[in-house]
């Protein structure tokens, strides 16, 4: 324990001094309690110099941006500091449902192609300005600003107009796509009755950025493109539960309880996120009570440790990600181009004995690209078999009884159990006689020779950014992802009908398709080797009340419902 203690108090000392001179906005955080000595909460001391009131949390890395327009993987801080027109939440049924937010209703045009919507009048952004629908205008026109190069575009693209601003044929979608009618009313005009549209308003891309702050921030920063908007808390501005208060390069994120939000302030102070890249160092903050949440996807070996100990059988949170882990296949490359090939390299991997060893039974083995708890899931296709026999007949029936070579390209910055498990698969694959070559490349690298349509296989998962099924097939397969993904599939068929169920009406006759369009294209064309729909675990302390996961599971979260128990 002695021991423990004094690596704790080496920890906080590098930590007070990364703070005192690393960069950033903000101001160095108060004593807690207005005194001199460290904050507690039955016993803990909290080193880190925030309150005892404050939720401890971790990020592995820095996080890109709270840029909703900058950033397609870090949305921790859209996700506490700003608002969207409409929510998604899980109901008492365990069904994701669309709900209101900013945007407290709705009207739809019976053709679906224009949809009226109705601001709250109390919203606040946090330099004080009322939310209008100048700022929905406002923040359309930003992420399709051509000079800024967001990266969000696609949650945008399917509003009348858009096209010509990001052609930089325009300057704003406003009267073509945007219809102003008042401070709080407008309408929003589709190019088509794009079916999920409602749901999409939900993903933090449609996050919503008020006009003033975002030009000081462009200005400041000289540029759209090199704006401070999402990483300088002086111009960051939301209108979430929580501000941007302070951010220290490499060392933590400090968010700070809106007193002003609309929905009424959160209970705790705060939110301090500290950068913790080493799992072990986060597992030995946690155990000492200096962390509030331990995400176990970042250490799947103490899953075991803390999902068996009977000390923690209350403390565990367990939420089965709206999402498929997979291995791509490229069917340009041969010998893929061959669907027996492709169905052969299914049937060879043993999905449940892979959960087991690597994940430590936190997944489910998958036999579908759409998951349990998407529109168009099929539960009786059941899981994909694994029959090396049957594979080893598909690969002689197509010409290959000795099997042949291939390639799984990783990034150089793939975790350790990334690569155990890519070497698992390896083996299995192996047993049939298909020879794999592990590549490593830099994710930059990756990404681009993906985008080429060139890829050989890789491994990564698919979670969702709103609950619909176009927001996993078509991002897979349709017409401007299938060669960026590198799949290279070439049922033409199947991606017209993709194409067209994004835009059918009657919500019984799509839900029907897309099942029908999920079975095809993963079982009958094997064009994607699905693995397993995995479960988010994490540990909490027992002072965490109200945590509420996000309804699709993946990492980040809201912790608007979150409080805090406090030592007396």
């Amino acid at each position: 324990m002695k021991k423990l203690l004094a690596i704790l108090l080496a920890l906080a000392m590098v930590f007070s001094m990364a703070a005192c001179t690393s960069g950033g906005g903000g101001t160095e955080p108060a004593p807690a309690d207005g005194g001199d000595e460290p904050a507690t909460t039955g016993g803990v001391v909290y080193e880190d110099g925030f309150p005892e009131n404050v939720l401890r949390i971790t990020y592995q890395a820095e996080p890109e941006s709270a840029d909703p327009a900058c950033t397609t993987a870090d949305y921790i801080l859209m996700m506490n500091c700003m608002d969207t027109l409409v929510r998604t939440e899980t109901n008492a049924a365990g069904e994701n449902e669309t709900v209101p937010s900013v945007a407290d209703s709705w009207e739809v045009s019976e053709d679906g192609l224009t949809y009226s919507f109705h601001l709250r009048d109390d919203v606040k952004f946090h330099n004080g300005e009322g939310l209008t629908s100048d700022d929905v205008l406002y923040t359309v026109d930003r992420m399709l600003d051509p000079d800024r190069a967001a990266v969000n575009t696609s949650w945008m693209d399917m509003i009348k107009g858009a096209q010509a601003v990001l052609d930089g044929e325009a300057e704003s979608v406003e009267g073509v796509g945007i219809i102003i009618k008042g401070d709080y009313d407008f309408d929003i005009v589709l190019e088509s009755a794009y079916a999920p549209f409602l749901p999409c308003l939900s993903t933090p891309a449609w996050s919503l950025c008020n006009r003033e702050a975002g030009e000081a921030a462009d200005e400041a920063g000289g540029g759209a493109m090199t704006s401070l908007y999402g990483s300088d808390p002086e111009y960051f501005c939301g209108s979430g539960p929580f501000m941007l208060d302070e951010w220290v390069l490499n060392d933590h994120v400090f968010l700070k309880t809106n007193p002003d939000y609309w929905r009424g302030a959160n209970k705790m102070e705060g939110i301090l996120i500290r950068i913790i890249p080493d799992p072990q160092t986060e597992k030995m903050l946690f155990d000492a009570g200096q962390l509030d949440i331990f995400d176990l996807d970042h250490a799947l070996d103490q899953i075991p440790v803390y999902r068996d100990d009977p000390a923690y059988a209350n403390n565990l949170n367990v939420k089965t990600v709206l999402g498929t882990s997979y291995l791509s296949i490229n069917s340009a490359i041969e010998p893929f181009t061959d669907a027996r090939v492709r169905k052969a390299f299914q049937l060879a991997i043993d999905r449940q004995t892979l959960i087991d060893t690597q994940y430590y039974g936190a997944a489910t083995p998958a036999g579908t690209f759409l998951a349990p708890g998407v529109p168009g899931y099929n539960p009786d296709l059941g899981p994909i078999p694994y029959d090396p026999e049957e594979a080893k007949r598909l690969l002689a029936e197509a010409g290959y009884p000795d099997g042949f070579e291939m390639e799984i390209v990783q990034t150089t910055d793939s975790s350790t159990s990334d690569i155990e498990v890519n070497d698992a698969i390896s083996a299995y694959l192996e047993e049939v006689g298909i020879h794999v070559n592990i590549k490593q490349m830099d994710s930059a690298s990756w990404y681009d020779l993906r985008a080429t349509g060139g890829s050989p296989t890789y491994r990564t998962s698919w979670t969702a950014d709103f609950n619909d099924p176009d927001n996993f097939l078509y991002q897979m397969y349709g017409s401007s992802s299938n060669k960026r993904r590198s799949w290279n599939y070439q049922n033409q068929d199947a991606i017209d009908r993709l194409e067209a169920a994004r835009y059918m009406v009657d919500p019984e006759a799509r839900e029907a398709e897309y099942a029908a369009l999920d079975e095809l294209i993963t079982r009958e064309d094997a064009a994607m080797c699905v693995l397993w729909h995995k479960q988010k675990i994490r540990v909490l302390q027992s002072r965490v009340k109200g945590f509420v996961p996000m309804w699709a599971g993946y990492g980040d979260s809201g912790y608007y419902e979150t409080s805090l128990e406090l030592g007396e």
